[in-house]
Formats: C-alpha cells, sequence, structure tokens
C-alpha cells in the first residue's frame, strides 16, 4: 500500500515542526515501517519538460514483516533481458518470447580487491592520506600511489563511495587530484554546488543505482564550460591567505617608509611665530 503524507498536512494537525516530522520519518524507514518509493522534491527542481510547476509530494509504502520462508536455490543462470523471434522467422510461425541467459560471471581478481580494501577501512589507524594535502609526485608511479590512498580516504570518509572499488573512485577523482585539489575538496563537492552556499538535498547513500555516474555528476558541476576546473575550498583559501599576507606586509612597508620619512625630517631652527613676525615687517616696510 503506497501513501502521500503532505507534511504541511501533517503540520497543521498535529502541530510538529518540519524537523520533527522528517526524524519520524526517518525512524519509521529505519524501523523498516515504510520504504521510499520517490522522494519529494520542490518545483524549482521540476524539470521543465515534465511542464509541471508544482511541489511534489514524497510517495511511500507501507511495510509489513513476514515469517522468513526458506528460498530454494538454483543454479540456473538468471535471464538478463528478453527479445523476440528475429525479423527472419518463417511466416507461419508464431511470435514467442526468448529468454536469453547470461552465464554467472566470476571475478577472482575484484573480490581479492575488494576484500583487501574492506580489511585496509577496518583497521585504518590513522588516515591513509591527509585530507587537507595533495596527491602531487614526481613520478608517475608516485602519483597513480598517492592517488590510490587518497581515494582509500575518500572511501573511508564518504560512506556511498565504499560501493565501488577503490580504482573507479581514482579514476573519477584523477583530474581534481591533479589540478590540486585535496580530500575535503572533493567531499565539499560532492555535498555543494559550485560559487554558492546551496547544499543538495540528498546523499548517495539512499536511491542511487549507479554510484561511480552519481560521484561523476556531483564532481562534473565543478568544471568550467572551457574545460577548466572551479577553485576549491582549499585554493581559494589560500587565495584569500596570499592577498591577505600581501596587504599586511604592504602596510608594514608604509608604516616603514612613514617612520623613516619622520625619523629624517629636521625642524627649521627659528620657530614659525618669529617667521611670521619677520615676514609682516618685510611686508610692512
Amino acid at each position: 500500500m503506497t501513501i502521500m503524507p503532505l507534511w504541511q498536512r501533517l503540520q497543521e494537525r498535529f502541530g510538529f515542526p518540519p524537523k520533527s516530522i522528517s526524524n519520524y520519518f526517518r525512524r519509521l524507514r529505519d524501523w523498516g515501517a515504510i520504504a521510499v518509493v520517490a522522494t519529494g522534491r520542490t518545483a524549482a527542481f521540476t524539470p521543465k519538460s515534465t511542464g509541471r510547476n508544482e511541489n511534489e509530494a514524497a510517495i511511500y509504502v507501507l511495510l509489513e514483516k513476514t515469517e522468513d520462508q526458506g528460498v530454494e536455490k538454483s543454479s540456473v543462470p538468471v535471464p538478463n533481458r528478453a527479445v523476440n523471434n528475429p525479423p527472419h522467422a518463417r511466416a507461419g510461425e508464431e511470435s514467442e518470447l526468448h529468454i536469453e541467459t547470461a552465464s554467472p560471471q566470476h571475478s577472482p581478481k575484484r573480490a581479492a580487491q575488494r576484500r583487501e580494501v574492506n580489511h585496509l577501512l577496518l583497521n585504518r589507524s590513522e588516515p591513509l592520506w591527509d585530507p587537507n594535502a595533495t596527491t602531487g609526485a614526481q613520478t608517475k608511479r608516485g602519483r597513480r600511489a598517492a592517488e590510490r590512498l587518497a581515494a582509500l580516504e575518500l572511501q573511508f570518509r564518504s560512506f556511498p563511495l565504499q560501493r565501488i572499488s577503490t580504482s573507479h573512485v581514482a579514476a573519477i577523482c584523477r583530474p581534481f587530484f591533479r589540478a590540486g585539489w585535496t580530500i575535503k575538496d572533493i567531499l565539499h563537492a560532492i555535498d555543494w554546488r559550485p560559487n554558492t552556499d546551496a547544499k543538495y538535498h540528498h546523499d548517495g547513500a539512499n536511491g542511487v543505482d549507479n554510484t561511480g555516474a552519481w560521484l561523476k555528476f556531483r564532481l562534473a558541476k565543478w568544471i568550467r564550460h572551457d574545460g577548466g576546473f572551479y577553485r576549491s575550498p582549499s585554493q581559494k583559501r589560500d587565495a584569500e591567505n596570499i592577498q591577505r599576507a600581501a596587504e599586511t606586509r604592504a602596510a608594514a612597508e608604509r608604516r616603514e617608509r612613514a617612520r623613516t620619512e619622520f625619523s629624517a625630517y629636521t625642524p627649521p631652527s627659528v620657530p614659525w611665530r618669529e617667521r611670521v613676525a619677520r615676514l609682516q615687517q618685510t611686508q610692512s616696510a
């Protein structure tokens, strides 16, 4: 059974603030009482092609726990797609649905890599890579090793990225690492839009099937139309610190110059009152 509760109606009926209603829905999801069918969105984020200009409420489904029943396991490969008869079939033959099956694919190498990554993440006692440091190195092998460690640390700090391999994360983030970005910069780019204080409404923990495409989409927002990168938060801070240091240095130089000019100033030997009196006498004469 699906439901579509309106938060405004719940606020009017029970008098709860939006934050409390959000917490209640999250608890119901954690308890397994409901599940999200479609997330809500405001009119500002509704595609213009739909022609809608109103907010859309979230849709939930009520869950009912049942007793676990034994499921018979089968070694038959699971169908991956269905195709109809080919166009060159006989005219008198009825069109039937044929199932093409794919044999299970086993990747011992990928499984071993996954076990190694899990082992490193579970036994991490200190950062695998400094989150405030870049991955620059002199050699190609050194850069690849640094980028892999940075990707591992990124996976530790962002749980959704643990669904994909470390090499996949490193491949997506490699252009940003080589542009001088740090781990904290990439984490900021995942959650925030560039050049604004607008934060995304959701993370990749729920409702994301392709984590790699989700990560690539979030980071692509930080690439300009000319192919360059926007300045990362750390690069902005470094530029501000350099500007602030230059302004401080210029102010110190101005003070030193003024102090030097003041110390080099020699006052006149005749007081100004006497000079004025002499000038008046000269003019009267």
